[in-house]
């Protein structure tokens, strides 16, 4: 039979390797998205008063080695701007004028990696690099448009630690399913008066995200609690190690992958893919829409963050009251102490 110390030794091992591992899994995820930032089929509108001058245009910028661009011919400038304020393009080129008009709300970042791509490609060419025109741009108090990202960070993060720290008050599997509906009911209070208290805090502090308050309200009450909602719903099924299944999803791959910092358009294949269909990049994508773009593609990421709560809800309410038998309770104790 082993010693006390034995086990104690065992344990914080179990710990430290747990803990290394979410450690390197943190480098590794915010390193590799970020390290190389790169444009991948970036949709931009070319337009041209000779549509055989933007679609000639369109062919070569498509045809562009890595194809960092998705050149498409838009029949009109003001077509092409309009697609750019509804979010499905990241930048308007037009042909006649050699000027790029685009949306720094969008990301800053994506409409100065267009740039650099169009005037390597006008450069091969011998010919001038692009006028850009900012056709929506950032607040003077955020210019660098990461507002919205960190305070999306701070309402994912305080989803997953208020449904963690209601665990360690109330156990992190309800023993019945009443139990589980007050603490989703706790958790849907707490998104309200949370996302509420910290937009008045953030506008009266710093001067932002004050546009088209009631949305972003409901936005950050809907982001705070469909991140509390899935960490309730996998510390269900799993205990405390849905908590960590929760830190690698959302913070961990979530938050590299969420656009914030760089849009997706830039991202290696993985993050680019992944960021839309997790809370941290529905969250940006929503809480962007509505202040920047007159709530355009709202649609989709609401309906993201509002699966990810319906899924953790029902996970809850389906496990509450389950009965775990004694080796299966020891066996999630011992995993619980690895986090």
């Amino acid at each position: 039979m082993l010693s006390a110390s034995t086990n104690r030794v065992a344990a914080v091992t179990v710990v430290l390797v747990a803990a290394l591992a979410l450690m390197l899994a943190f480098a590794g995820s915010y390193v590799g998205a970020f390290h190389k930032p790169t444009p991948h089929s970036v949709p931009i509108a070319v337009v041209s008063a000779d549509a055989q001058a933007a679609a000639g245009t369109a062919r070569q910028l498509n045809a562009l080695p890595g194809t960092p661009l998705d050149a498409r011919v838009a029949p009109s400038r003001a077509a092409g701007l309009r697609d750019l304020r509804q979010r499905e393009v990241y930048g308007v080129y037009e042909v006649d004028s050699n000027t790029l008009d685009v949306a720094p709300a969008a990301g800053r970042t994506t409409g100065a990696a267009i740039e650099v791509v169009l005037d390597r490609a006008l450069a091969q060419q011998k010919r001038p690099a692009v006028t850009v025109r900012d056709v929506a741009p950032l607040p003077a108090d955020d210019p660098n448009g990461l507002a919205v990202f960190y305070v999306v960070i701070a309402w994912v993060f305080g989803g997953y630690l208020g449904a963690t720290l209601l665990g360690l008050v109330r156990e992190t599997r309800s023993r019945s399913r009443e139990l589980a509906l007050e603490r989703l009911g706790a958790l849907a209070a707490y998104a309200i008066i949370g996302a509420g208290v910290s937009l008045l805090i953030l506008n009266a502090a710093f001067g932002v995200l004050g546009g088209s308050w009631l949305a972003v309200w409901g936005a950050g009450a809907l982001i705070i609690f469909s991140a509390g909602a899935a960490t309730a719903g996998l510390q269900a099924a799993l205990g405390m190690i849905g908590t960590g299944i929760a830190i690698v999803l959302f913070v961990i791959i979530g938050n590299a992958a969420s656009g914030g910092a760089y849009a997706r358009a830039l991202l290696p294949g993985f993050w680019s893919t992944i960021g839309g269909v997790l809370p941290p990049g529905a969250g940006v994508d929503l809480t962007r829409n509505i202040l920047y773009f007159d709530g355009h593609r709202t649609l989709g990421p609401i309906l993201v963050l509002v699966a990810w709560a319906a899924f953790g809800a029902l996970l809850a309410l389906a496990l509450g009251g389950r009965v775990v038998d004694e080796e299966t309770a020891e066996a999630e104790a011992a995993a619980a102490a690895a986090l």
